[in-house]
């Protein structure tokens, strides 16, 4: 198709659209939007082209690069694109979802054309949205690391090292032992123990059983 029929050109007047195109122009369904003239060099098209990229994998669930440059080349070729001739052709590509595509995309024109620069003003909005939305994410992100790196210093309940069997006592250790060492109730104990082990000494146990003379 050459580009006689994008530059001013409805798809009723252009012969090459068959009888099959002008059927569905009396047939399908348009938005009352699409009535409305935009005037496509008031629209900064760099602002619209994500947008577009995204609808279509919003309304197909995956990204069409061809999808994607057809629209682009119909909006661009003309001046004042015929928005029922693009639904019309999209319907190919998008069957039932082509209208909604179109109502929202001669909505997001007819404000760009409006609107400063050319960049409609719910873009800048959900731009402003996403880039707030973006930071405050990365504050809470930065936050859990902060806590995560505190928790990490705390020392825990169960901190203490363990000291192995191969390990060499620390001169702490040596001291507390020596001072348990010292204790009098230890101290009782070894002599109970020492007394009870001369009591029952081979020799004193023979010397008790021999007979005496």
């Amino acid at each position: 198709m050459s580009s006689g029929f994008y530059r001013g050109t409805s798809i009723e007047q252009d012969s090459r659209f068959g009888d099959a195109s002008k059927k569905d122009m009396e047939t399908m369904s348009f938005s009352r939007l699409l009535k409305k003239t935009v005037d496509i060099d008031k629209v900064n098209m760099d602002a619209i082209k994500p947008w577009i990229s995204d609808k279509i994998t919003e309304l197909l669930g995956i990204e069409d690069d061809v999808l994607f440059q057809y629209i682009i080349n119909m909006l661009e070729e003309s001046k004042r694109p015929d928005a029922r001739a693009m639904q019309v052709n999209l319907s190919g590509f998008l069957e039932d979802k082509a209208q909604e595509f179109m109502r929202s995309l001669w909505a997001i024109l007819l404000e760009a054309q409006k609107s400063q620069g050319g960049i409609p003003e719910s873009l800048i909005r959900q731009k402003m949205e996403e880039l707030k939305t973006r930071r405050e994410e990365e504050e809470k992100a930065k936050e859990r690391i902060k806590e995560a790196n505190r928790r990490a210093r705390e020392p825990t309940s169960d901190s203490r090292p363990r000291r192995r069997r191969w390990d060499a006592p620390s001169k702490s250790q040596d001291r507390n032992e020596t001072q348990r060492n010292r204790s009098p109730h230890r101290s009782g104990q070894r002599d109970s123990r020492r007394y009870r082990s001369r009591s029952h000494s081979p020799d004193k146990r023979n010397a008790s059983r021999s007979p005496k003379r």
